[in-house]
């Protein structure tokens, strides 16, 4: 009987240690820089979801403490303990780390939130697909975003322009956002663009093209043509910001022929863009995970260092060389730890919405990766919906 108790011993000791093992290997990802991209992949979901992590590798450490208690053979338990409390404690920085932002914008983290799994919405948005611009053999399209029945339609909208280092992505990437969106009254309008490279001017000019259908049509959705807002994420960042920017500005001109409809927008909402191209091309983030230098050659269509066109054309498709006294509203979204955009992006632009005294908020997540934003329920977009939609309805006029 001795025996099989010393023989259950070892089997629970040695299975706790390989789980500690493993959830340590996971969540490790969160503080250190990965090797490859598919190893940035698992990181992000390792920030996302580390409380999950943190409560297997409590698991390894109950299971192993409960061996020493009531077995008290050899030092396996002792190993075991210590990587599974380090990878408890790893899987506690995400939380910790953003707890002093929400505290500065009275906002409270909620653990039931958290822990809900997949967002369900109560009353789903209706959503209809319509064609915005035919060019050539291309049709770009847009998915609506209508309030239900049960939402009352504010009469604003917002635009939004997905990632994809500019060449790839797709619209309607994020739908748990457009949806929420949607039910806090906003129509939203998530649009294609073209990636055929280089398409520093051909996608820039669809995000404009797209912002003049959605005026031209605002009557058949029940919204204002004066209350639209542009959100993008990462490259959608960079060319909502862009766009925004270059309103009505001849170096940047829109898809549409029709010129009577002005391009402007309210507001520009950007999670993660690049601002300082130049900067960004001399800069690169972890090029480990994605090559910047190449991204972004292939989207201007040269290196920046072979000719001055080329480092003209690297400044002029920067966000932060159209700021102005004209430059609408901006609330700026980055992540501490981003791998593939690095921070200081919002640094730049936000010093020069600064100088031309532009209303514009910043708000950094700590721990957070580039694209932190997947998860609705994080600690990251917790943060984010409160100051989103505050600033939303204060540059939409939305009471």
């Amino acid at each position: 009987m001795q025996r099989d108790f010393l023989e259950m011993s070892r089997i629970l000791n040695i299975s706790a240690m390989i789980l500690n093992i493993i959830v340590l290997s996971a969540v490790i990802w969160i503080v250190v820089p990965a090797p490859f991209y598919n190893v940035w992949l698992f990181s992000v979901a390792a920030s996302e979801w580390s409380l999950w992590f943190g409560a297997l590798g409590l698991i390894g450490v109950v299971c192993s403490l409960f061996v020493r208690i009531f077995y008290g053979n050899g030092h396996l338990w002792i190993i075991s303990i210590i990587l599974g409390s380090l990878a408890v404690i790893i899987s506690l920085y995400p939380l910790i780390s953003v707890i002093s932002t929400a505290r500065e914008f009275n906002i409270s983290l909620s653990l039931k939130q958290y822990f809900s799994g997949v967002w369900k919405e109560n009353n789903p948005a209706k959503i209809q697909t319509f064609t915005f611009a035919h060019l050539g053999e291309t049709d770009l399209q847009l998915d609506v975003y209508s309030p239900s029945a049960d939402s009352i339609n504010n009469g604003a909208s917002v635009i939004i322009v997905h990632g994809g280092s500019w060449n790839g992505g797709g619209r309607n990437d994020f739908p748990q956002w457009n949806r929420w969106l949607a039910e806090q009254g906003f129509t939203v309008f998530d649009i294609d663009y073209r990636l055929v490279q280089p398409n520093y001017l051909t996608a820039t000019g669809d995000v404009k093209c797209a912002v003049r259908w959605v005026k031209e049509n605002a009557a058949k959705f029940k919204i204002s043509p004066e209350r639209i807002a542009l959100l993008g994420r990462s490259a959608g960042a960079h060319l909502a910001l862009l766009a925004a920017y270059s309103a009505d500005d001849a170096r940047f001109p829109a898809s549409c022929i029709d010129e009577k409809i002005s391009e402007d927008v309210r507001a520009v909402i950007s999670f993660h863009a690049p601002t300082d191209l130049l900067w960004d091309f001399d800069n690169p983030a972890n090029q480990s995970v994605i090559d910047g230098p190449t991204t972004l050659t292939n989207f201007l269509g040269g290196n920046p260092h072979e000719s001055d066109e080329l480092r003209e054309r690297f400044i002029l498709a920067s966000p932060v060389a159209h700021v102005d006294s004209a430059t609408p509203p901006t609330l700026l979204i980055h992540g501490g730890q981003d791998q593939l955009v690095r921070r200081e992006n919002m640094k730049f632009l936000a010093g020069k919405l600064t100088e031309a005294n532009v209303p514009h908020e910043t708000l950094l997540i700590p721990y957070a990766q580039h694209g932190f934003d997947y998860n609705f329920n994080g600690w990251g977009a917790q943060t984010i919906k409160p100051v989103l939609l505050e600033f939303l309805r204060k540059n939409t006029n939305v009471k």
